[in-house]
């Protein structure tokens, strides 16, 4: 599709699966947490540390982003 990496906003719950990937690409990335999260999708504070993207509360709350 030839989009740059700086030009694709992800929008997702799960930091290991859609958000750190993405960030690791130099992509956009806003975090959605769920109340729960899998064991298996669990990170850690180092993983996430120095990592650039947002977090928000609520689907509507993504709009004030943009």
């Amino acid at each position: 599709m030839d989009i740059k990496p700086s030009q694709f906003l992800m929008i997702g719950n799960s930091l290991k699966s859609d958000i750190l990937p993405l960030v690791n690409i130099k992509a956009n990335a806003i975090h959605i947490p769920f109340h729960t999260t899998w064991a298996h999708e669990q990170v850690s504070a180092k993983e996430t540390n120095g990592k650039q993207y947002k977090t928000v509360n609520s689907l509507t709350d993504i709009l004030n982003l943009l």
